[in-house]
């Protein structure tokens, strides 16, 4: 047996329909009395603030303030913004609601809070960051990120197309509350990227070079769940089965990436988002079956069972016929115009530090063929890497 370490700082994962409600005992169990929301801006007036905002209140006497995030993937400008609603507000409870987004920018403004200073300078990887006394309750809206679990967070350097990575245990949620009722709103598209990213850290997780027989279950039974339910909670948006289903097996795979890191597919993702803000689920659907072809050779067994879990020939068909199932199967021609620009992207995705966690070693003449054969979609066809 490898040498191995584990990290999981998440103390408590709540899931239940209508979970959302049980803030108010959440609230009184920890004693809090100064509640904030920091929410997807799309919700801001809806009947989810609403719902929160009165479960905070008959649990801390208290009507919380609500602030909005932007839609979009976090900046270090709105996540000052954000920073700076928070220390106004001083509170001792903070809940996220919403997708990867809104819980990555109230991770990192939280942060900020104990920690002083422009965003940037608290990004990084193994840095020391003061802790914040708030209880932080992260209530994931979409089946994906993870962000409800993980000690991580991404972020644009406003201005520019640098990505920030941060890093903490102490950036991460006390409390994951899962309310499968709170994702039945998600439109199939959005349903399809959050998904197909749970399914990439599920797969990459499970094939890193830092998984281990503490990662390994969760993102095995990360790809059962999701094989079986997103198909289904892509086409019945308001099968709350299939939601709930999505949601476990999101957070299963954020648990176990959490430790084992990611792949290939997520250094090709990153600079899509950055340099043609392709949005981070279809990045990784682009990107997901032709790197598991670059990368069978070198999975062992881990193929089979891969293939197995979807039902399928192989791991690359897997990917390749689940990505055609749920509308992603597209050409990459769509965002990136030309070979000068998919060159740029190829040279960004080999400076990420997921390329070293990938199973199989790629050059940069790997990457440009990958995205080559990214331009041509495959028809849920297996795709073959060209060597």
């Amino acid at each position: 047996m490898n040498d191995l370490v584990f990290f999981h700082s998440t103390r408590r994962v709540v899931f239940g329909a209508n979970a959302l409600d049980r803030l108010a005992a959440i609230a009184k169990e920890f004693g809090c009395t100064r509640p904030i929301l920091v929410v997807d801006g799309f919700f801001l007036g809806g009947e989810i603030v609403t719902r929160a905002s009165a479960a905070l209140q008959a649990g801390t006497g208290s009507v919380p303030r609500a602030v909005g995030v932007p839609t979009h993937e976090p900046t270090s400008d709105t996540i000052a913004v954000v920073a700076g609603e928070l220390a106004a507000a001083d509170p001792d409870m903070i809940v996220a609601i919403g997708g990867g987004s809104a819980m990555d920018t109230a991770k990192v403004a939280r942060m900020l809070l104990p920690n002083p200073g422009p965003v940037e300078g608290i990004a990084g990887f193994g840095k020391t960051l003061r802790p914040h006394a708030s209880l932080f309750v992260c209530v994931p809206t979409t089946a994906g990120t993870g962000s409800e679990v993980s000690e991580s967070a991404i972020a644009s350097k406003s201005g520019s197309d640098v990505k920030l990575i941060f890093r903490s245990p102490e950036m991460t949620a006390a409390i994951a509350l899962l309310d499968p009722a709170l994702s039945v709103s998600c439109p199939p598209t959005v349903t399809a990227q959050s998904g197909y990213d749970a399914v990439t850290h599920a797969v990459e997780a499970y094939v890193s070079n830092a998984s281990s027989i503490m990662t390994d279950p969760y993102a095995l039974e990360a790809m059962r769940l999701l094989a079986t339910w997103l198909p289904v909670a892509y086409r019945e948006p308001g099968n709350l089965e299939a939601r709930g289903f999505c949601l476990i097996a999101s957070c299963q795979a954020a648990i176990a990436f959490n430790s084992a890191n990611l792949g290939l597919a997520h250094a090709f993702a990153a600079p899509l988002g950055a340099l043609h803000h392709v949005a981070h689920g279809l990045g990784n659907a682009l990107a997901l079956p032709i790197v598991t072809a670059f990368n069978e050779p070198r999975m062992g067994a881990k193929a089979g069972a891969i293939a197995a879990a979807f039902a399928a020939p192989s791991a690359a068909d897997a990917m390749s016929r689940l990505r055609q199932t749920v509308g992603l199967d597209l050409s990459l021609d769509r965002y990136v115009p030309d070979a000068e620009a998919r060159e740029k992207v190829a040279q960004a995705a080999m400076r990420s530090g997921q390329v070293r966690m990938n199973p199989r070693l790629a050059s940069i003449d790997d990457a440009r063929k990958m995205l080559e054969s990214m331009r041509v979609p495959t028809g849920g066809e297996r795709p073959v890497f060209a060597e």
